[in-house]
């Protein structure tokens, strides 16, 4: 069994996307979570910072359904990558955003065919990221739907009202 499989076989995102999802920023400074919460469509939004992967995909382990926004660096590109493939496996009901450095803006293609839903290369590149991040939040913490209303939610006419 690996690591990421509960006892009866199922994923443990699954099991800790039950709890409420949290937006969690993965970096070692702060500079992109003070960023973050500077753009209107963050406010009033609590945005959980951690400072290393490991502590990230321990809260992962918690909220399942949370929105990641996890920093690019060149120490890191290797591990973040074995996390971005593994993640829709591990916690299928997160969603991860990468933010780097314009050095690294090179990477987008590769992190975004990893699985990454969005990439910022800029602090001026972060509204567009936190209407995802809000989003995804207000989905994930809605609480599950059934398939009628999934797809009534996702029509662009209407929010399940049939008319």
């Amino acid at each position: 069994m690996s690591p990421a499989s509960d006892a009866s076989g199922g994923t443990r995102g699954l099991l800790a996307a039950r709890g409420r999802a949290r937006w969690l920023v993965c970096e070692k400074t702060g500079s992109w979570a003070v960023a973050l919460r500077r753009e209107p469509e963050s406010w009033g939004t609590r945005i959980w910072e951690t400072r290393s992967l490991g502590e990230c995909w321990e809260m992962l382990d918690r909220w399942g359904g949370s929105f990641v926004v996890a920093e690019l660096t060149d120490t890191n590109l290797g591990g973040l990558l074995e996390r971005l493939v593994r993640l829709q496996q591990d916690f299928p009901l997160a969603r991860l955003a990468v933010v780097a450095p314009r050095s690294l803006s090179g990477y987008e293609p590769l992190v975004c065919e990893a699985g990454a839903v969005w990439f910022a290369g800029s602090p001026r590149q972060l509204g567009p990221l936190a209407a995802v991040a809000q989003r995804h939040l207000r989905q994930a913490i809605g609480g599950p739907q059934g398939v009628a209303a999934q797809v009534w939610a996702g029509l662009p006419w209407g929010k399940g009202d049939g008319g």
